[in-house]
């Protein structure tokens, strides 16, 4: 048993700095909310830092959906960072009055918009490399059969990234299980969120009801999940080199894509809509209208961007852009069949043409 620890503790000690040492980074925020995950993580980048010169620093939000039980999980995280000698950065939500300001919103998107808008202002004031997340193995898999039940493609069955240049998930190849046995080893404490002893949300109705329901009908279900979310991570790499090419051919500027081009399909829709706030629900009743007679629609991606279809293609618009003073050069055209076959094909939207009439 002391051996099968001490190896344990060499496995996840040994990931979490390949993973760094995999980016090159120094200076690293991690989050902690004072569960088992988040702990073990900020306990391997401190029991680790010194060797690899990390620079390392935590935050913690406080959501305030859980009365006292909310309070003790901040209490725990600042005394474990005191502890650890590591820096805490503090923050505070009122996640009930965000929702109200946003009609529509979850509790749980209200709470991750609300987390990385701040994880991304530290980083940038703090000039931090990355925010470290302690999503695990068992999260990949929740994650991937999320994505499936919503009707994700290739994109959201791979699960999650390790980096993705802003955040970094080093325990992503460590089960729960492992994780809970290292903190074991190392004579760890850590909080037990109540809210996840209950199937109320979908992540944790997987989590709790359907994997221990596969794995008592198919042994090694665990195991089988783990490995197929490795193998659509490796074979998505090519899906997106493909799509890479297929917007660079289909998209004459970063914010239009040709529809009716021959290629074009939900995967492309959803790519192309993605950096705006656009999901494959959208993509998927976007291409439902392609399919139909014409007709202009709009979509609200955030409340920045929306995507409307124009003709031919589909357009994103940013509500927030500042409108440059306008200058005018008007051409005077003979109304001819030559003309009007050039009209016609302009898809050009600095050109507008009006009747001789109606120009001045």
């Amino acid at each position: 048993m002391k051996q099968d620890a001490k190896y344990l503790t060499y496995k996840i000690e040994n990931e979490v700095a390949d993973c760094f040492n995999a980016t090159g980074i120094k200076k690293v925020l991690v989050a902690v909310s004072g569960g088992a995950d988040s702990v073990a993580l900020l306990r391997a980048c401190c029991r680790i830092g010194r060797r690899l010169a990390l620079r390392i620093e935590a935050v913690n939000c406080n959501f305030h959906l859980r009365g006292e039980e909310s309070a003790r999980d901040s209490k725990f995280t600042s005394d474990l960072c005191k502890s650890l000698g590591v820096k805490l950065y503090s923050l505070d939500y009122d996640v009930e009055d965000y929702v109200r300001m946003h009609p529509g919103i979850s509790t749980e998107m209200a709470c991750r918009e609300l987390r990385y808008a701040d994880f991304n202002r530290i980083m940038e004031t703090e000039e931090f490399e990355r925010i470290a997340v302690a999503h695990n193995a068992d999260d990949d898999i929740e994650t991937m059969m999320l994505n499936m039940l919503r009707g994700s493609g290739s994109r959201g069955l791979k699960g999650m990234d390790r980096d993705n240049g802003k955040v970094i998930r080093p325990l992503l190849g460590i089960s729960r299980k492992e994780i809970e046995m290292y903190l074991e080893s190392i004579d760890s404490k850590y909080i037990i969120d109540s809210s996840n002893l209950t199937s109320e949300y979908r992540r944790n109705f997987i989590r709790r009801d359907i994997l221990p329901l596969l794995e008592r009908q198919w042994r090694g279900a665990r195991k089988s999940l783990y490995r197929t979310v490795g193998i659509v991570k490796e074979e998505n790499q090519i899906i997106e080199d493909f799509y890479n090419k297929e917007l660079t051919r289909l998209c004459p500027n970063k914010e239009t894509l040709l529809v009716y081009a021959e290629g074009v399909n939900i995967g492309i829709i959803w790519r192309f809509i993605e950096p705006y706030g656009g999901n494959a629900e959208i993509s998927n009743e976007i291409k439902e209208c392609l399919d139909k007679e014409f007709k202009e629609r709009t979509w609200q991606l955030t409340e920045r961007y929306e995507a409307i279809l124009e003709r031919d293609r589909l357009i994103i618009f940013d509500k927030h852009a500042e409108i440059s003073n306008l200058n005018f050069i008007w051409t005077k055209l003979a109304m001819t069949p030559e003309t009007m076959a050039e009209v016609k094909k302009n898809r050009n939207h600095n050109i507008v043409f009006l009747p001789s009439g109606e120009s001045k």
